[in-house]
């Protein structure tokens, strides 16, 4: 049975090795196919035999003289654990989106700090917070001038010109 756990936990571990992504495209799969497609997905397998087979092999280690039958047991049920897990897990990951991109839109109603006086024919400068990143960008009042250190609120947006108006 050493050979089985220590056959499991080798194949498992390559799997996993060959499995580290280094070009960025993601797992392959769209992890639509339900509670079944976990079943017979890379991840389920490989963290399923490396699972399997360690805790065997640690288990046939640590207690020689048990018979072997409680050790595959417990094993097959961490393997399938730990198979499970890591797929519901990837899964999860990879249905997420970063996406950090600022759009026009998302400046509107934004509040933010003149920097370089403002007026309604001539461009000064306005910094926002958006999405966790400060900005600055050219604006244009229209309330008349706006002295540098005015609160500001984004009342359209175009192009990379900003309209504000006094807070």
């Amino acid at each position: 049975m050493i050979w089985t756990y220590s056959f499991c936990l080798v194949a498992g571990g390559v799997l996993i090795a060959l499995s580290l992504d280094n070009d960025g495209d993601g797992f392959d799969g769209d992890g639509l196919g339900g509670n079944l497609s976990l079943l017979f997905s890379t991840p389920f397998w490989s963290f399923g035999l490396c699972g399997f087979g360690l805790c065997g092999l640690l288990m046939s280690i640590l207690r020689p003289v048990d018979n072997g039958l409680a050790s595959l047991l417990v094993a097959t049920a961490m393997g399938v654990g730990m198979g499970w897990g890591a797929s519901h897990v990837l899964r999860l990951m990879s249905r997420r989106e970063a996406d950090t991109l600022i759009r026009n839109d998302d400046l509107i109603g934004r509040q933010g700090l003149v920097t370089l006086t403002v007026d309604t024919k001539e461009r000064g400068f306005v910094e926002l917070r958006v999405r966790g990143s400060l900005i600055r960008r050219p604006a244009l009042s229209n309330a008349g001038t706006l002295a540098e250190g005015t609160c500001v609120v984004v009342v359209a947006s175009d192009e990379h010109t900003v309209r504000v108006d006094r807070l």
